[in-house]
């Protein structure tokens, strides 16, 4: 009897169709991602803005597509001021001023406010100035038309 049931428990155990063994795909990483990236009138150039304000930006960049996604969160330091122009700049380091890259649709232009959006492609020459550290997100508002609230794209390693 027992020459009769070790040969079909080994069957039963190689016809076992259990998926403990199947390793699932890997999760894709963003290729660059910015990670609370804050945003202060004391990081605006060529000069600082004294403000209550301050917003965070969190953003990834897809090489594969050249879409930049992001998250940005504001709120001015007056209440009654308005949010009247919203941007990434560049090229420009940390201590430099530059022009508008890609313009951000804010809203309706309230104080505060809060965006998720995606850039189109980037061009080489873009993707080349972000890679790089030399993009910045600027906040306008009424009080402050050159800009209240500044942050540097600096990528997390």
């Amino acid at each position: 009897m027992l020459a009769i049931c070790i040969p079909l428990l080994a069957l039963t155990a190689a016809c076992d169709d259990d998926d403990d063994d199947v390793i699932p795909p890997p999760v894709e990483e963003p290729d660059l991602e910015f990670v609370d990236i804050e945003l202060l009138g004391a990081n605006e150039r060529p000069t600082p803005v004294e403000t209550t304000g301050s917003g965070s930006l969190d953003a990834e960049y897809d090489d594969d597509t050249n879409i930049l996604s992001y998250t940005v969160t504001w709120t001015l330091g007056n209440a009654e001021d308005e949010t009247v122009a919203m941007h990434f700049h560049g090229p420009a380091g940390p201590d430099e001023s530059a022009p508008p890259v890609i313009t951000i649709d804010h809203g309706d232009g309230d104080y505060v406010g809060s965006v998720t959006a995606e850039t189109d492609p980037l061009t080489a020459a873009q993707e080349a100035d972000l890679k790089a550290g030399l993009w910045y997100i600027n906040i306008h508002s009424t009080t402050y038309s050159n800009g209240e609230l500044r942050g540097q794209l600096i990528a997390e390693d």
